[in-house]
């Protein structure tokens, strides 16, 4: 499971990309046009990682800075 967010300003174009696999919950961040920085933390089990990636996701869907991507279309 992941997901893709964008932030925009008349200064910077930035990435956050949230992935849920097993147990394992994985970031990646920067600005647009680069690979970014990634970060891994893994869990004891598949149901803490999903509450995990769920908590990190509501986050940036309530920062209204950041628009939610989903294919083409942000939301």
């Amino acid at each position: 499971m992941m997901q893709y967010f964008e932030f925009q300003d008349d200064n910077v174009s930035c990435f956050l990309e949230i992935t849920l696999e097993d147990t394992v919950v994985r970031t990646r961040s920067g600005q647009k046009g680069t690979n970014g920085v990634a970060e891994e933390r893994v869990f004891d089990n598949a149901n803490t990682a999903a509450q995990e990636y769920e908590r990190l996701v509501e986050e940036k869907k309530g920062d209204e800075s950041y628009y939610f991507v989903l294919g083409e279309y942000r939301l």
